[in-house]
């Protein structure tokens, strides 16, 4: 895993996202990894106490080098505004050398100002529309990979794609 990066993750639920995530950050020095954990899944990477969104960002501001792990962004990043500091954040990885991941459930709920400033994305199997989504976030890559995802058998298969 690159620093300085960013890289979203999105599937629906039981797709296999926290698995993917889980072996990425096996493969780094855990002392690194700062996850935002709302549902206690990586307390062994990040055993530290649950803090309130608006000041666990603000926290980030603060850390370089690191692996950050937004999970279920999906409830705190939508496509009706933008976030300052997670905007901050996206902005200034390469300075910072961060790597970011942020997990979404669907496609449609990832804002397109974050995907702007993502690197990768990750695409598990999801319920969005491939044209409504490659439409919204305007990167007409996307439709064929949704559907080449939403087309295999394994209920676990996902591709990447560079971003930008």
């Amino acid at each position: 895993m690159n620093k300085g990066g960013s890289h979203l993750i999105t599937g629906a639920t039981g797709t296999g996202k926290t698995t993917f995530i889980r072996s990425l950050l096996n493969k780094v020095n855990s002392e690194a990894v700062i996850v935002y954990d709302i549902n206690a899944e990586y307390t062994d990477f990040f055993p530290y106490p649950f803090i309130e969104f608006e000041n666990f960002t603000t926290k980030l501001k603060q850390i370089n080098n690191g692996i950050i792990v937004l999970e279920e962004a999906t409830i705190f990043l939508n496509n009706r505004g933008t976030n300052h500091d997670v905007t901050e954040l996206l902005v200034r990885k390469r300075h910072t050398h961060n790597y970011i991941i942020l997990v979404f459930h669907s496609m449609r709920s990832i804002p397109r100002w974050i995907y702007e400033l993502s690197n990768y994305i990750t695409i598990f199997k999801t319920n969005d529309s491939p044209q409504l989504t490659a439409r919204e976030l305007k990167d007409n890559r996307i439709e064929d990979i949704m559907t080449s995802v939403r087309n295999e058998i394994n209920p676990h298969f996902h591709t990447s794609l560079k971003i930008y």
